[in-house]
């Protein structure tokens, strides 16, 4: 039954599709009616029946080739993007929506990080269009045509149509424009700079474990592990910058290594400035611990809309002394969050000494309600937080076990910005 019910969506969903080529609307920009009919078929190919039902096809038509001569010129590298209310007489349309269109590069997280962009501005979003459709153009970044899915010409380009809550003010526009437009290029510098960013890790765990400073050769392996680990597609880099620790009587510095910025860190405006460090912060440069792992004090605009995780790997000279720190700015993936924390390097380690302190053996009652505990403990502060921390607090969540009462449980972050 559900399979029938599905192949009559599909085939429904299908029949849209036909009625919108069959519309026989036309575009300028694309003379050769096989050309507009691929175009069509490849901007419609996954929305959902639900968006497509009850429209009508002619407009479903206008719109999209209205946002084809929107994108009839386009460089590579250059990314388009216009927030407006259609007319009649400009786009050959009206519609009880506003729109945000846009044509760049193919890339990742385009959709999602401009949907907290709009989600940001308060603004429901009602449908959305994004389809990868190979496009010809000439040197100068003019349409030529749209090939066949199968064609070695040409290149494939991300079209997103965004219909969100009316709004008429130009002022509100011009604020959501500027905002999609900042996340559009935050999106651009990560992706170009993903690869080269993953290579700075891979040579900083490398320089990690080469180098001696005194600590512990256990903790050295593991956050050696954990490094190579987090490069296995469990982190996605959209930030690094190196910096040098200084001194001046009794104030210490970090100072940013001019032009070692990549992705979001690249931009002038961000981590790029002289960081005199705290009391806390001198404290931590003079610990043994080789990583710094915490929250940074700003959101991604990328992807997901949340505090971006800060991996900060110190920097010793042959003296043992630290000097410096590689920072790292990103998100840990979903794979990292889902993934048990014995089995992860440096987090294993933690759960080892937690049950150690708190005396509990991992084969009896306890031992094993504590393994639980720490198994669907919030991954987050597993990597942030102190043994001492963790200790304490597992305990305390264990001794509530059988019984019905409130506790609340307080952590301060190492750089004692924040609390969790």
């Amino acid at each position: 039954m559900a399979r029938q019910e599905f192949r009559r969506g599909s085939d429904a969903r299908e029949r849209i599709v036909d009625a919108i080529i069959g519309s026989r609307v036309t575009t300028k920009s694309l003379p050769d009616r096989r050309h507009v009919t691929r175009f069509l078929k490849q901007y419609f190919a996954h929305v959902p029946f639900e968006d497509l039902e009850g429209r009508s096809p002619q407009i479903m038509a206008r719109a999209a080739l209205d946002h084809l001569e929107f994108g009839k010129t386009r460089k590579p590298g250059q990314q388009l993007l216009r927030v407006f209310n259609p007319t009649e007489e400009a786009n050959g349309y009206v519609s009880a929506y506003t729109f945000s269109e846009m044509v760049n590069d193919d890339m990742p997280f385009l959709v999602d990080s401009v949907v907290a962009a709009v989600s940001r501005h308060d603004f429901g979003v009602h449908m959305t269009v994004h389809p990868i459709i190979r496009v010809e153009r000439d040197g100068r970044g003019r349409l030529k045509g749209i090939p066949t899915a199968r064609s070695k010409t040409g290149a494939n380009e991300s079209w997103v149509r965004i219909a969100i809550d009316k709004e008429t003010d130009p002022d509100q526009l011009a604020l959501l424009t500027k905002e999609i437009d900042r996340v559009l290029s935050d999106v651009r510098v990560a992706v170009r700079d993903w690869k080269a960013m993953r290579e700075k890790m891979v040579d900083a765990s490398a320089e990690l474990l080469a180098t001696k400073n005194g600590g512990s050769p256990e903790l050295k392996e593991e956050s050696h592990a954990l490094l190579e680990w987090l490069t296995d597609d469990h982190f996605t880099f959209l930030g690094y910058r190196e910096y040098r620790l200084s001194e001046s009587g009794q104030r210490a510095y970090l100072n940013p290594v001019e032009y070692s910025g990549l992705g979001l860190l690249s931009i002038k405006n961000r981590g790029g400035q002289r960081i005199e460090l705290t009391r806390e912060m001198r404290r931590l440069a003079r610990n043994r611990d080789w990583l710094i792992i915490t929250k940074a004090n700003s959101k991604s605009t990328i992807h997901r809309h949340t505090y971006l995780d800060y991996v900060g790997i110190k920097i010793y000279n042959r003296n043992g002394k630290a000097v410096g720190e590689h920072r790292f700015v990103g998100l840990f993936t979903s794979v990292a969050y889902s993934e048990s924390p014995r089995n992860i390097p440096l987090l294993r380690l933690k759960v080892d000494q937690v049950m150690e302190r708190n005396k509990v053996d991992p084969g009896g009652h306890r031992g094993k309600a504590m393994l639980h505990i720490l198994d669907t403990y919030p991954r987050d502060e597993l990597f942030q937080a102190s043994i001492s921390d963790l200790a304490r607090t597992s305990l305390g969540i264990l001794d509530l076990q059988d019984r019905l009462r409130v506790r609340f449980f307080v952590r301060r972050d190492m750089f004692r910005r924040f609390f969790s």
